[in-house]
């Protein structure tokens, strides 16, 4: 039998942490059901495909940024770099990304509050989306 945890899912939850996931999948050809969320407790917490691939209990859809492009493929540092906070941990970002190999991509998922472990899951990428790391953020600087 499986556990608790296993059957509903991890929660991450983590103050001044953000959690990134980026494609290099074609937007466009994400089935709409992966991003299509399912609303609970008066809206502030949110399952969808995407959660359930990741084994992530449920999330604060307010925390969840994305970016990209509709089209084509963006450099990394552009995409996280329009996004809220990027300036206080983009260069730890690059520096994965770089060793990844995931300087160009085409979207992006940013969870605040959130500190993802695919340690914990097993999940460290699906069809569509590859976990790139956890990051300290400072929410007092601005974009």
């Amino acid at each position: 039998m499986k556990n608790n945890k296993e059957t509903k899912g991890f929660l991450f939850q983590k103050k001044n942490k953000v959690s990134v996931w980026v494609s290099t999948h074609p937007y466009a050809d994400i089935p709409d059901e992966y991003f299509e969320e399912t609303l609970f407790k008066n809206g502030t917490r949110a399952k969808n495909q995407w959660s359930e691939n990741f084994k992530i209990r449920y999330f604060a859809p307010e925390h969840l940024e994305t970016n990209g492009a509709m089209e084509g493929t963006i450099q990394i540092d552009k995409a996280i770099g329009e996004c809220s906070y990027a300036d206080s941990f983009i260069k730890n970002l690059m520096n994965k990304a770089k060793k990844k190999d995931l300087l160009s991509i085409t979207w992006a998922v940013l969870m605040y509050e959130f500190e993802y472990s695919n340690k914990h899951t097993g999940m460290g990428k699906d069809d569509y989306l590859t976990l790139l790391g956890a990051f300290d953020y400072d929410a007092e600087e601005a974009f």
